[in-house]
Formats: C-alpha cells, structure tokens, sequence
C-alpha cells in the first residue's frame, strides 16, 4: 500500500527509501533555511546596511559558493558523499543562529560568506549521490523529486518567515530556522550509508582534465551560469522591489510560496516526462517562458500581476533542475561526479556573485535593466544547454549505431 502510494507521488524518486529518507531531511533543511529568505536583506537594512553593502552581502554568499565549489567536490569524490552533507547539514544552522548576536553589515557580509562555503557542500554531495543511486532513466525524475522536495522548503518556509517577521520580529525567524534545520540531521544519521557506486571509485582509476571539460559539460556548465544570473538578481532585488511598491513581509512570504507550489505539486512528474519525452525541448520551454517573465517584471506595478507571473513562471521552470542535473549526471564519469558537480556550481556562482553585485545598484538607476538582463541571459542560456542535450543525444545515437555494426553475424 505504502509503496503504490509514494509511486503515485512521485514514481522511483519515492519508492527508493534512502532517496525519501534524503528527500525529508532536504526538506527540513531547506524548510528552515527558507524562513529568513524574505527577511534577510530587511533585516541588514534595519541594521544600517547601504544599497552597496547588501550588493556586497548578497555577492558574498555566492563567492563562498564559488571559491570552495570545487574543493568541496573533490572532497564529495575522495571523502564520500555523506560526511560531506553532513558537515553542511551542522555547520549552515549554527551559521544562522549567529546572525543574532553579529548583525552590522560587516559581521553579516562574514556571515554570508560562510553560508556559501557550507552550501557549496550541499549541492556536490546531494547530486552525486542521487546519481550513484539512480538509473539513468529514471534520473529526471529522481533529480524532479530533489527539486519538489527543495519547493516545498521554499512554499512554506517564506510564508512561514513573512508571517513570523511580521508579527514576533526578526529574531524570533532566525530561532525557528536553527531548530527545523537541526531537526533533518537524525533522520539520516546511521540510517543513509554511503553509495555502492561511489565505494567501489578506487577501481575505476583517476579523474582527468578530460574527463571535466567534455563539450556537452560544458554547455550545461553555461545553462547553470545563466540559470544562477537570473535567480540571484530576482533574489537580491524582490523583496525590496516588492516592498518598496507597498507589499507586506506577509505578502513578501507569500510570492515566495506562489512560485515554489508548482514545483512541488508537479516537480517529479516533470522529471519524469522529461525522461520519456525528451529534455531539450522541455529545457527550451523552461529558459525562453521565464526570461521573458524577468523582462517584464521591469515594467510591472501591479502586485496582483506580479503575484501571478510569479506563480506562471514557477510552473514553466518547472523543467530546468531535473534535466540539467540529469543531463549533468549522464554526461559525467562516475568517478568524476562531485567535482563535475562542484564545477557547475562554480559556473553557476560565477553568475550569482557577478549577478548579486549588480543587482541592487542597476535598480536604483532603473529596475528595466537587471531584470531586462536577467530575462536575456535566461533565454541565452536555455538555447546554449537544449545544444548540449542534442549533442549528447547524436553521440549516443552514433555510439548505438558502431556497436550494432560491430556485432558478429
């Protein structure tokens, strides 16, 4: 009964216990994370940061993820996944209680460093697991049911954090965060062991230069670029761009959760019809919607209409994660996977911290040009990794093709 049911949520991304064990104890973490994602730049701005110095904070948490992407991964492929993620799991929630006590802008812009050296470990050790684990077949759909369980943090998390500032003040979000945090840490200790795949590298000899800069790899490398510009500008600029045109932390919290909902409803099935149908169309469908959404944000005053394109562009983007992360996974050799990982998420920083630099100081001259510049890196980058999976897919083609002509008559 158990097993139709999570079959029926979610396919093979559910029924696989140790990927639902991971699944929760993502949820948890990012649940607890997501509660201060609306309130953090008030809550510098209430401390006395300048528009320059949130720029600063916001490009500080993504060059952490960006100087330490890397040795992270390499760490994921020698270390082991699971140690890794829980370094991550400890370190991020004993981070976010410090904001309490260090909150001038300095002490914060430190903090948010660090943040990213802690997340910089999460996205290595969690993908290259799912890989180890997956079929590739199923591999959209396993990556999809991340992604929804990744949303369902985001939908409730913000809400719960709008609400939270709102009414009980900033300290009170940043408390409630530590505790749900923590609270993923028992659910997988002792109970979700290392992968068969990745114990068994040492026979499969050493990584090479090679083996990191395939062509395929590196066009999804540029997709997670783009993807990142687009996501750290609306991450910098909404919540004082909402606000500034009168909406409430609560109605802040609210298009936070707007956007992540069909991700979570459809975020699996996305994944797997993706697998079934193919991922560079739906890659395609996934960049091009939503840059033309970030385009008109520029233009928009209306929080009704902003609400909604909110909600829109949660549905359509519903595509990206699961096939990049798939294709990502497909194209990389085993025994390279946290470093190929760890790679794309320095592509992907590199975007941020430029992105997250920007951000605020273009929106003071004119809100047009960092989302007009959001919205055509997004399509750029949509049409540069759709290229990626056909290349892939015309090589796989080929290499079907010499083994059929290969075998004795």
């Amino acid at each position: 009964m158990f097993s139709s049911t999570f079959r029926f949520l979610g396919g093979y991304a559910y029924t696989h216990r140790d990927l639902r064990l991971l699944f929760a104890a993502m949820f948890l973490s990012f649940l607890g994370a997501s509660i201060t994602f609306p309130l953090r730049l008030l809550y510098a701005q209430a401390h006395g940061a300048t528009p320059t110095e949130l720029g600063i904070m916001a490009a500080a948490f993504t060059g952490g993820v960006l100087v330490t992407q890397v040795p992270m991964g390499w760490l994921v492929d020698n270390w082991g996944r699971m140690p890794v993620l829980f370094f991550a799991l400890f370190t991020h929630p004993v981070l976010s209680f410090l904001y309490i006590p260090l909150h001038s802008p300095a002490e914060q812009i430190v903090l948010r460093f660090l943040e990213g050296v802690t997340v910089a470990a999460f996205q290595p050790a969690i993908s290259a697991y799912i890989a180890d684990v997956t079929p590739e077949e199923h591999r959209s759909e396993a990556y999809g049911g991340y992604a929804a369980t990744l949303n369902g943090g985001l939908l409730l998390g913000p809400l719960f954090g709008g609400i939270l500032g709102q009414q009980f003040g900033f300290v009170t979000a940043f408390v409630v965060n530590v505790v749900i945090e923590l609270a993923a840490i028992p659910l997988l200790l002792g109970r979700v062991h290392e992968p068969r795949v990745h114990e068994q590298r040492a026979h499969t000899g050493a990584a090479s230069w090679s083996d990191l800069f395939t062509l395929p790899l590196l066009s999804i490398y540029l997709a997670f670029f783009t993807l990142q510009v687009a996501f750290n500008v609306l991450g910098a600029l909404w919540a004082i761009w909402v606000n500034a045109m009168g909406g409430s932390y609560t109605y802040i919290g609210v298009t936070f959760s707007l956007f992540a909902l069909p991700q979570i409803i459809f975020g699996t099935g996305a994944g797997r019809l993706a697998d079934r149908w193919g991922r560079g169309r739906l890659l395609l469908i996934s960049g091009i919607i939503p840059g033309l959404i970030y385009i008109s944000y520029g233009y928009l005053h209306n929080l009704v209409l902003i609400a909604a394109l909110g909600l829109l562009e949660g549905t359509v983007i519903i595509f990206f994660q699961p096939v990049t992360s798939a294709v990502l996974a497909e194209a990389a050799a085993p025994r390279a996977r946290g470093r190929i990982q760890g790679l794309a998420g320095v592509f992907g920083s590199m975007g941020g911290v430029i992105s997250s630099a920007l951000a605020v100081p273009l929106f003071h001259i004119d809100a047009r040009i960092p989302f007009g510049g959001a919205g055509v890196v997004m399509i750029v980058g949509s049409l540069i990794g759709a290229a990626g999976v056909a290349y892939i897919s015309r090589h796989r083609q080929r290499e079907g093709e010499i083994e059929e002509t290969e075998v004795p008559v």
